[in-house]
């Protein structure tokens, strides 16, 4: 367990000084598709506020400006979430398959610690994408914001 908390200590502190951009251009949140397929990614239960800031963008009252920092979160990170999320998919997968078929114990152990170090890594990304949207936004627009996507859910 000290090992995963050491894990994701290093993956959030590369990940806020050493950001990288991924080849994404001009992507807006509006043009995003549903993809709670992403959703058991994750370390932890997904924050996943999209579907309902693309539903009620409009009563949110978003400013231009405010679309174009949202914009700029997608912009630089959403394709390298994608490829996280497909690349815990696949490892489970193949877990799965080493596991039921008395795969090798050490590569069993070293998927298991690719898993956790993407999870960990889709999760720090998840909360930028919260802090993203705590900063675009007003007070009021992230309790509205929160409001909706608890609606959604029930």
């Amino acid at each position: 367990m000290k090992r995963l908390a050491v894990l994701f200590f290093i993956l959030f502190s590369t990940l806020s000084f050493g950001q990288t951009e991924d080849s994404t251009q001009n992507l807006t949140f509006e043009q995003i598709k549903d993809d709670s397929w992403m959703d058991g990614a994750f370390l932890i239960k997904r924050f996943n506020f999209l579907p309902a800031l693309q539903e009620n963008a409009g009563t949110l009252g978003l400013t231009e400006e405010q679309k174009k920092i949202i914009n700029s979160f997608y912009n630089k990170y959403y394709d390298r979430m994608v490829e996280l999320a497909k690349s815990v998919q696949e490892k489970e997968k193949q877990l799965q398959e080493l596991v039921i078929n008395g795969g090798d114990s050490k590569k069993i152990k070293e998927l298991i610690v690719e898993i956790a170090k993407e999870k960990a890594e889709l999760t720090v990304y998840n909360i930028k994408e919260v802090r993203t949207l705590q900063s675009a936004l007003t007070k009021e627009q992230f309790e509205k914001l929160k409001n909706l996507a608890n609606q959604r859910i029930i």
